[in-house]
C-alpha cells in the first residue's frame, strides 16, 4: 500500500517532463501529432519550499517521418545566489537528456523507432505493458528505445526503458496466418497471433538489489468491422509472471477518427479474470517509480478477482481532446484507479488549457473528486499575448513522503513566460 501511495503521490513528476507541450502516442488516429515549433521561456518553481528560476527551451522538429524534441531546463536556487541546480544532471542520461527523444515514424506505421524518452509505449494490446512511460523520474531521465516493424504477414514491438544498463526489455511477436494462404479472405486476414515477453532486472527486494521479474503472454486480435469512418477490433489475451499468477482477458477496441471534423471518439473496454498473484497492465505510467521500491509486493499481495478496464478518448471540433480511463477490480473495495486528463490548446483564441487527473484507491464518486494522498492533479492556463510570446500558470498538486509513513501535501505554482513558434 505504501509503495503504492508513494507512486501515484510522486507521479506529477511525469508531467514535468512533458507540461510544456504534450506528447501521445496512443493508437487513436485523431490525436495531434508532432510539429515544428520553438517552445521556452522563464519561469519560477518551488521545489522543497525554495524558489528557483527557471529557463526553459524545448524545440520540437517534424521533418516527414523524423522528428526530434529536446527539453533543456535550467534551474536557478534564488536563495543561494542563483546557483545551477545540477540534480538533474548526475546519473541517469547525464546531458543527454536535453535530447528529449529522436524518431522516425509514428507508433503503427509500418517502420517505427524512438530513442530517448518513452510516451506511453504499449505493446500488443497491453495486458502486459501498456503506456509505460521511462521518464517518471524525472532526475535521472534513461536513454530507452522504441522499436516495431510490420512487415504484413509477421511483425514485431519492442521496448527497452535503458539502453545503457538494459533493464526492462520487453517484445511482442506476431503472424497473421491467413494472409500466407489466403490474403484476399476479409475480416479474416486481419487474424493476428502474438506472444509477449517483458522482463526487468537489477530491481529491489528486501536487501537484494538483483532480483528479476519475468513475464509472458499469448493472444489474439482482430479487426472485425474495418469502413472508412469507423474500425473496431475483438481481442482476447492471457499472461504469466513466472513465479506468480496469470490472469486473461477478453476486450473490443473501436475508433471513430473523424465525423466531418466536428467529432471523434475511440473506446475500450476489457472484462479481466485474475487469478492469484497477477496485476494486469503491471508495467505501466507508475512502474518505474515502483521498481525502486519493490515491485514484488504489489504481485505478492495480489489477490484472485474479476474486474474491468475502461478507456475513452474524444476530441471536438479537432480543438478539446479527452481521454480519461478507469478501472476496477469485482468485490475488492478501494481499487478503482482513475485517470483523466483535457486538452485545448487554441479552443478560446489566444488562450491554451490543460489538465491532468490521477486518482487509486478509489470506492465510490467522492473518493474520485477528492484530493488526497491518493490523488495527483495539474493544470495550466496560458494567454498568448502575441504570436511568439504566452503566459502562463502551471498548478500542480500531489504528497510527499518526510518519513515512513507520513506525508505532506505539496502545491507547486509555476507561473512562466514563454516563447513559441510554430514553423
Amino acid at each position: 500500500m505504501v509503495m503504492r501511495k508513494v507512486a501515484v503521490l510522486m507521479f506529477a513528476l511525469v508531467f514535468m517532463a512533458g507540461s510544456v507541450r504534450a506528447q501521445t502516442t496512443l493508437r487513436d488516429l485523431y490525436l495531434m501529432q508532432n510539429q515544428n515549433q520553438f517552445l521556452g521561456g522563464l519561469g519560477i518553481t518551488w521545489i522543497d519550499n525554495k524558489p528557483y528560476t527557471t529557463l526553459t527551451l524545448a524545440p520540437e522538429f517534424a521533418f516527414g517521418k523524423f522528428g526530434i524534441g529536446l527539453y533543456l531546463q535550467l534551474l536557478m536556487d534564488q536563495s543561494n545566489g542563483f546557483k545551477l541546480r545540477t540534480d538533474e544532471y548526475k546519473d541517469g542520461a547525464g546531458i543527454l537528456r536535453a535530447i528529449r527523444y529522436v524518431r522516425w515514424g509514428l507508433k503503427n506505421d509500418p517502420f517505427y523507432i524512438r530513442l530517448g524518452m518513452l510516451d506511453r509505449a504499449i505493446l500488443a494490446n497491453g495486458f502486459l505493458l501498456w503506456n509505460y512511460n521511462n521518464g517518471s523520474n524525472y532526475d535521472k531521465r534513461k536513454i530507452g528505445m522504441a522499436f516495431d516493424l510490420d512487415l504484413g504477414k509477421v511483425g514485431f514491438e519492442t521496448v527497452v526503458s535503458n539502453l545503457l544498463h538494459m533493464e526492462l526489455i520487453g517484445a511482442n511477436v506476431y503472424i497473421r496466418p491467413v494472409r500466407f494462404f489466403a490474403p484476399q479472405i476479409p475480416v479474416l486476414n486481419t487474424l493476428r497471433l502474438y506472444a509477449t515477453y517483458v522482463r526487468d532486472q537489477n530491481l529491489v527486494r528486501g536487501s537484494d538489489s538483483t532480483a528479476t521479474i519475468t513475464a509472458y503472454g499469448f493472444g489474439a486480435d482482430l479487426k472485425w468491422l474495418d469502413l472508412k469512418v469507423f474500425q473496431s477490433f475483438l481481442y482476447a489475451d492471457w499472461a504469466k509472471f513466472q513465479d506468480y499468477g496469470s490472469g486473461a482477458a477478453v476486450g473490443i477496441r473501436a475508433e471513430w477518427p473523424d465525423m466531418m471534423g466536428l467529432f471523434g471518439f475511440s473506446a475500450k473496454f476489457e472484462r479481466r479474470f485474475i487469478n492469484d498473484q497477477f496485476v494486469p497492465s503491471f508495467f505501466g505510467p507508475l512502474y518505474d517509480l515502483n521498481r525502486q521500491i519493490g515491485v514484488f509486493t504489489e504481485l505478492e499481495e495480489a489477490p484472485s478477482s474479476r474486474g474491468y478496464f475502461g478507456q475513452l478518448a474524444a476530441h471536438v471540433v479537432q480543438k478539446i481532446l479527452i481521454i480519461g480511463n478507469y478501472q476496477r477490480q469485482d468485490d475488492i473495495k478501494y481499487s478503482g484507479k482513475l485517470h483523466l486528463e483535457a486538452t485545448a490548446p487554441d479552443l478560446v483564441p489566444k488562450f491554451q488549457f490543460r489538465f491532468y487527473y490521477d486518482k487509486i484507491n478509489i470506492e465510490s464518486f467522492n473518493d474520485a473528486r477528492t484530493l488526497d494522498i491518493n490523488s495527483v492533479a495539474t493544470a495550466e492556463v496560458g494567454y498568448k499575448m502575441y504570436s511568439f510570446l504566452m503566459i502562463s500558470t502551471l498548478y500542480r498538486w500531489y504528497w510527499v513522503e518526510q518519513e515512513p509513513g507520513v506525508y505532506k501535501p505539496v502545491e507547486r505554482i509555476e507561473p512562466r513566460i514563454s516563447f513559441t513558434y510554430s514553423f
